[in-house]
């Protein structure tokens, strides 16, 4: 073994996880909510107006003709790869969440309706207020311990201009 080799081996320094996790950085601190009936998502609501003007500002070659058929269903998927990838939030995921009025929780009507199989006549009348969240946690175990860092949370919440916070899902595609 050449003596540069040698002199590179034994001051190799064996990398602790420790180390990693220093160098990759924590988790942001947060309190997880209380159980709901439905999973939880931490994350940023955004209009679909916001994120179309996103794509059209910052990556318009994405997007097809304005009269192409399902053109905002494209803008949305190319707002969401926009947004990862700024991110580098690997578990950055999207969800329909449910949008009560502000400081009041869904209403349990709203999650019977969402639960029920079949269409109930008793559940037609009610305007149930969902919103698109970015998420960068759920409630769920795995999840919440693969929160992403407080600097790409920090990211996040200068590009949406306002702070994440706690939503209920929908339940639907969970």
């Amino acid at each position: 073994m050449s003596s540069l080799l040698s002199k590179s081996l034994e001051t190799l320094k064996i990398t602790t996880q420790q180390d990693t996790d220093d160098f990759i950085g924590r988790p942001f601190k947060l309190v997880r909510p209380k159980r709901q009936p439905h999973i939880q998502y931490y994350g940023y609501a955004a209009s679909p107006d916001w994120l179309i003007q996103l794509v059209e500002r910052y990556w318009p070659e994405a997007l097809p003709d304005r009269d192409v058929k399902h053109y905002e269903d494209t803008a949305m998927t190319r707002a969401y790869e926009l947004i990862w990838h700024w991110s580098g939030i690997v578990t950055l995921d999207t969800k329909d969440c449910f949008n009560p009025p502000k400081g009041c929780s869904v209403p349990p009507e709203w999650i019977t309706a969402f639960d029920e199989d079949d269409e109930d006549e008793e559940f037609e009348d009610i305007d149930i207020q969902t919103i698109h969240v970015y998420s960068v946690c759920s409630d769920l175990d795995d999840s919440f311990e693969e929160r992403p860092t407080q600097e790409e949370v920090d990211y996040m919440t200068k590009l949406f201009g306002h702070a994440p916070q706690w939503w209920v899902g929908c339940g639907i595609g969970d």
